[in-house]
């Protein structure tokens, strides 16, 4: 049986339209700070509490946010039982440090001597403490420590793939 474009169109239409939606991030026109407690437009948009990884060990009920007017996301996680804020990630390119650190960029993770920074193992990363820096535009004064993941062909460079911030950092 031949069927018209204009039915195939049609039907395609009512699918799209009876297809529940993909679910939102919340909208904050801030973000908020560690230790702070956890917005309740978070918990608002979180029908399926998920599990974030935020430290070595750890897993916190977590949502993914943007903030109002810019699109920019950033994955939160905070305590089961207190509320509190734990750990603010994003891998958004458009937040970039007052030090000059975002998403994409390449550090060197060597001393001028050639001897290993004191990188600190987390999650899957590596954080090195030179390699931080707040972003007063957008995120306040908090530090940004750069989610390095070191080069397997050069291990004198490594590769940012993230912003973090997390009480679970424990550098060395």
């Amino acid at each position: 049986m031949k069927r018209s474009p204009f039915f195939v169109l049609s039907a395609l239409a009512v699918c799209a339209l009876a297809l529940p939606p993909s679910p939102a991030s919340a909208q904050l026109s801030s973000l908020p700070q560690l230790g702070a407690p956890a917005p309740a437009t978070i918990f608002a948009s979180e029908k399926h509490l998920k599990q974030c990884e935020t430290g070595p060990g750890h897993k916190d009920p977590c949502a993914e946010i943007e903030l109002t007017g810019t699109k920019i996301k950033f994955i939160v996680a905070w305590d089961a039982q207190t509320k509190a804020i734990t750990y603010l990630f994003t891998n958004d390119p458009r937040v970039v440090t007052d030090t000059q650190l975002s998403y994409g960029g390449t550090c060197r993770v060597v001393s001028d001597s050639g001897q290993p920074d004191p990188a600190t193992p987390y999650m899957k990363w590596v954080i090195d403490p030179k390699w931080k820096g707040p972003d007063t535009l957008l995120t306040g004064k908090a530090v940004w420590y750069a989610a390095i993941h070191k080069d397997s062909f050069d291990p004198t460079y490594g590769d940012i793939v993230g912003l973090v911030q997390s009480r679970y950092i424990q550098l060395k």
